[in-house]
């Protein structure tokens, strides 16, 4: 995937006239939350997310299980904070991942009780506890997150500061979603909340945002996993570039 042909893309989607480039956008955020709870297991679709989503009623498809439906109210919500917040200039902090964390968890978030203490998955509480996903390494220990999410939050900011071309700007969000998901702060809702923060950092840019597709799951783990095990962010910026040409060209379909 070339920088020119997204580049090209990129140049297309922005120079839509407003009121197209509003509505495909929209479309574009309604994908973005469904394929992200579908990555997590909801079974409701783009097009009921869409029949859900916009319009004066919710339409609600009764086969469909009750908690996709409030999985994907929940981070559609979470995507409208994002996208504002990063449209205010809000600093990117601690605190506001962890606002993330709790809005995409808003319903479905449960409380952990242990030995170590109790969180609240609807506050974006972090983990006082071992976590391990099957099929995946290790991830840090729960003692280092606080201090691993400054320290990633602080390098951010400065990246952020220092990015002028779109290359950077993107690089920028796929290093900040893989780190994020590699700290694994929360004991629920990491890929969300990591997903969440590449668009607010793509959001921040005046970037389309990137949809990571339900039908390329296996594909989006093992680059997240091999970019893990061999500390190499390249492999999981080649997979997000494709996935972001994607998201492109499915904004740039005649509707």
């Amino acid at each position: 995937m070339s920088w020119s042909e997204i580049e090209r893309l990129t140049a297309l989607v922005q120079q839509l006239p407003p009121a197209d480039r509003l509505s495909r956008q929209l479309l574009n955020h309604v994908m973005v939350s469904a394929h992200s709870t579908m990555i997590e297991g909801s079974r409701v679709t783009v097009q009921s997310a869409f029949d859900f989503l916009v319009g004066d009623e919710a339409k609600i498809d009764p086969t469909l299980p009750w908690d996709g439906y409030d999985m994907l109210a929940d981070h559609a919500q979470a995507l409208d904070l994002a996208l504002l917040w990063a449209e205010q200039r809000r600093m990117l902090t601690p605190a506001l991942l962890q606002e993330i964390a709790g809005a995409v968890m808003r319903t479905t978030g449960l409380q952990t009780n242990s030995i170590m203490g109790r969180t609240d998955a609807a506050r974006g509480d972090f983990r006082l506890d071992k976590v391990s996903i099957m099929g995946a390494s290790s991830f840090p220990n729960a003692q280092k997150v606080p201090v691993l999410v400054q320290q990633l939050t602080q390098q951010l900011q400065h990246r952020m500061l220092q990015a002028s071309t779109l290359s950077e700007q993107l690089d920028i969000s796929f290093d900040a979603h893989q780190q994020l998901v590699s700290i694994h702060p929360f004991n629920d809702g990491n890929g969300r909340t990591s997903r969440l923060l590449m668009n607010y950092i793509q959001h921040y840019f005046g970037q389309p945002l990137t949809v990571v597709f339900r039908e390329d799951k296996a594909e989006y783990f093992a680059a997240l996993e091999q970019s893990r095990q061999t500390d190499d962010l390249t492999i999981f910026r080649e997979f997000m570039l494709h996935q972001h040409h994607k998201s492109l060209a499915h904004q740039l379909m005649k509707l």
